[in-house]
């Protein structure tokens, strides 16, 4: 224990030292009479500043390592050591002093008194110190201060030290610049941070109450020397807080720019990083650049060697097959399958004895152009082209691609033919003979493969053909029954369906028909037609007319007579199965298509003569929307649009400028639905979200085609992309609302409205006028029309009941 406190001991020595020879010089009189700076300062002063700051600077070296041994140690100052020890002797010693001074005073000289004094300021000072260093050397942060303190905390302090000295030995008033000491406390305190720059604060603030203890002269001011030190402890706390918010906001100071280094060290680091990065992904780039280019100069040889292959697959195929069923074999879709479809046959008629009286180069020629001007029409009306049969041609309307209007597709077709052979002005003449209904379709063969339809309605077809007119379509009951809707056909003869043997009977049955058109109320003309076909064998044929005549002359003996002999030979044919039993067909000779213009259920008549005569003018060939109302089953749609919406634009009194161009667009709006999938048109049901979806589109590829076709007026294209908008914008493509939408797509809505209703559809009846107006008004307070247009369509339209 001795060994560890041995330094105690030597620095206690130092301080007695210190101290005795500070009061001891100053004592000579050689440093008494020796002066400084203008006889203000003697030398005595300084030696007896140097004891004292010694002894000081002694006594913080002594605190400093009692805090720093103890703390090695793993001891610290118990409570009794470390406050009530130092604090009793702060009490005790000014105690003493009082107690003893009147015993020992009488036997004291001056100089006696002033060590009697002496030791007990010793004493005073040596308690305050130790109660003050072993309370700050409890705290671990301070003693972590004094270790961190560092040379330029010790060079602080010499200054703080230095500058204390200086200015209470030189200036005289020295409580008048105690407020000095601020400003190099807050500039310490600042650069050097709160824990270095603590101790040399503590210091100067320790080191000037001695000063007023020793000079209070110099610390004059009112009242007693308590108060003088009142103030200079109140002057030190705040001198010492000042230093420690200084240091505090210097180490905040730090700890941010040390944050921002940080940071900016970080973001340095991510920036070598990035740059490494870009340096690599720059060379990944263009190395992958590099391999992209091969590989699409790869990719574009192949798809140039596919395209290439494709091409001459399409150039060896075409000829053979159909292109549309090409696609569906390399897609993988085209399946055998049995449905129904429509069959149409045609054939030239003369067509031998010209290719007999022809060079054979020339026949080929004309037959190959004959040929290549029918076939656009067969594809534009989404026929397959079967095969050609010398000057024949077969082709199947529903099959490899399902569509619902089938039939009307195929009549359609075969009007076109007439009307385009006609105009051409080929010197043959042409028969088509159209059939319909259940088939077999597939690819036939086997190495060489024929995609084809196999059943009773090809050989009806066919026979249909070979009986019709020149110049004519023929077609049977179940095709009519598709298109008598759109299309003016009479009924003819019953046509046999197998080769003709008695053609005396068949000339008879002929001219018999013939008859019955002219006189259609005639029994006798329907009795002698059933005798004919009764003896052709032909039985349910004959029990047909038989019974029409009886009708009409119920009291006609033959006819009662014919009709037993028939019914009895019906219900015997009925229990047996009679193989190669004969069969009519029956036949419909198409005329031409129905003009939409003229129903009267639809149409007043005042409205059509005034009207019609600009949608007759209409320069847009017929051929450009045909084939898209048969695929929808609306033949005619577009030429009443047309006319309606004129009539209502009229009406309103839109300039004749307005008028032409709605007039166009109207016949032309829906020309974007060939883009809708087939069997999404005349869907009896609804319809998906997506297939709502690819339905939206159409008015913009109706736009789109209109360019492409050479109409680009922007006023008709923007009548067409916007004539489904509502008019409370809940329509589309852009879900214009009110009067954004422009004027001839609101007419063009109502119009199309009004049509769609009042006409005949596959999955429903037409509305009756004034049913479909009274809808279209309530279509106004959903918000679908505009008021106006409504109002002129109904004072158009509802002025006559059909």
């Amino acid at each position: 224990m001795g060994r560890k406190w041995s330094w105690a001991g030597q620095y206690g020595i130092a301080i007695l030292v210190a101290v005795l020879l500070g009061l001891s010089l100053s004592k000579v009189p050689l440093f008494n009479q020796t002066t400084l700076v203008g006889n203000k300062l003697t030398a005595a002063q300084v030696v007896e500043f140097l004891g004292y700051g010694g002894a000081l600077l002694l006594f913080w070296l002594l605190g400093r390592r009692m805090g720093l041994q103890l703390q090695r140690d793993g001891k610290e100052l118990s409570f009794l050591r470390h406050v009530i020890i130092p604090l009793t002797t702060l009490i005790v010693v000014p105690a003493s002093y009082r107690v003893l001074l009147p015993i020992a005073g009488p036997f004291l000289d001056k100089t006696g008194r002033m060590v009697y004094n002496w030791l007990f300021v010793g004493g005073m000072v040596s308690a305050g110190l130790w109660l003050i260093f072993a309370g700050v050397l409890r705290s671990a942060a301070l003693i972590e201060s004094f270790d961190l303190l560092g040379p330029k905390g010790f060079v602080a302090l010499f200054l703080v030290l230095c500058a204390t000295a200086l200015i209470n030995f030189y200036v005289p008033q020295k409580l008048a610049v105690l407020d000095f000491y601020f400003l190099p406390m807050l500039v310490g305190g600042y650069y050097l941070g709160r824990r270095k720059f603590m101790p040399a604060t503590l210091c100067c603030v320790l080191t000037v109450p001695l000063y007023v203890f020793f000079t209070a002269e110099s610390f004059r001011a009112p009242g007693s020397l308590l108060d003088a030190f009142l103030r200079i402890t109140l002057w030190g706390g705040v001198l010492v807080v000042a230093g420690a918010v200084a240091g505090w906001l210097q180490e905040r100071l730090n700890e941010e720019i040390t944050a921002v280094q940080t940071v900016n060290r970080a973001l340095k680091q991510q920036e070598e990083d990035i740059k490494q990065s870009t340096t690599s992904l720059k060379a990944y780039t263009n190395d992958l650049e590099l391999k992209l280019k091969q590989q699409s100069e790869e990719l574009r040889e192949s798809q140039l060697s596919v395209e290439s292959l494709k091409a001459k697959m399409d150039e060896t195929l075409s000829p053979a097959m159909d292109p549309s069923v090409v696609k569906l074999m390399m897609e993988g879709r085209l399946r055998n399958d049995k449905r129904n479809v429509s069959i149409l046959f045609s054939d030239l008629v003369g067509f031998t004895t010209y290719s007999e009286e022809h060079p054979p180069e020339a026949v080929i020629q004309d037959l190959n152009r004959f040929l290549g001007d029918m076939e656009p029409i067969l594809l534009a009306y989404r026929g397959h082209i079967d095969k050609y049969m010398g000057d024949g041609i077969m082709c199947e309307f529903g099959a490899p691609l399902d569509v619902e209007s089938y039939r009307l597709l195929a009549v359609l077709a075969g009007l076109k033919l007439q009307e385009k052979r006609g105009a051409l002005g080929y010197p043959w003449q042409m028969r088509v003979g159209i059939a319909s209904g259940s088939t077999i379709t597939g690819l036939i063969g086997s190495k060489r493969q024929n995609y084809t339809a196999i059943g009773d309605v090809v050989n009806v077809a066919a026979r249909l053909e070979k009986s019709c007119p020149a110049g004519r379509i023929l077609i049977d009951r179940f095709t009519y029954d598709g298109v008598q809707h759109f299309v003016e056909a009479r009924k003819v003869r019953d046509q046999p369906n197998r080769d003709v043997t008695d053609i005396e009977r068949e000339r008879r049955l002929e001219s018999l028909h013939e008859q019955l058109a002219a006189s259609p109320d005639k029994a006798q003309t329907y009795y002698e037609i059933g005798r004919i076909h009764l003896e052709l064998d032909e039985v349910p044929e004959a029990f047909s007319y038989f019974e029409r005549a009886l009708h009409l002359e119920p009291g006609h003996v033959d006819v009662k007579v014919a009709y037993a002999e028939a019914g009895m030979r019906l219900k015997e044919a009925g229990k047996i199965s009679v193989k190669g039993k004969r069969t009519r067909i029956e036949a419909y000779e198409v005329i031409a298509l129905k003009d939409p213009l003229k129903n009267r259920e639809k149409i007043p008549e005042s409205v059509s003569e005034k009207y019609r005569h600009a949608v007759d003018a209409i320069p847009v060939s017929e051929d450009v929307i045909l084939p898209v109302e048969g695929l929808d089953g609306s033949v005619g749609h577009s030429r009443v649009v047309a006319l309606i919406s004129f009539a209502v634009a009229s009406t309103l009194g839109l300039p004749d400028a307005d008028k032409q161009e709605l007039l166009l667009a109207s016949y032309m709006a829906d020309i974007g639905k060939q883009i809708i999938p087939h069997h999404l048109l005349n869907r009896k049901g609804g319809l998906t979200a997506n297939e709502f979806e690819i339905v939206r589109r159409h008015p913009i590829e109706g736009t789109r085609l209109m360019r492409d076709l050479g109409y680009g007026d922007e006023g008709m294209v923007r009548i067409v992309r916007h004539s489904h908008e509502n008019y409370d914008s809940s329509g589309y493509p852009d879900g214009l609302a009110g009067e954004n939408i422009p004027l001839g797509s609101r007419i063009l809505a109502v119009a199309d409205a009004y049509d769609a209703l009042t006409s005949w559809r596959a999955y429903r009846d037409p509305w009756e006028r004034h049913a479909a107006l009274n809808e279209i008004r309530r279509g106004v307070t959903k918000g679908l029309y505009d008021p106006k247009v409504v109002e002129a369509l109904r004072n158009l339209m509802g002025s006559a009941r059909p």
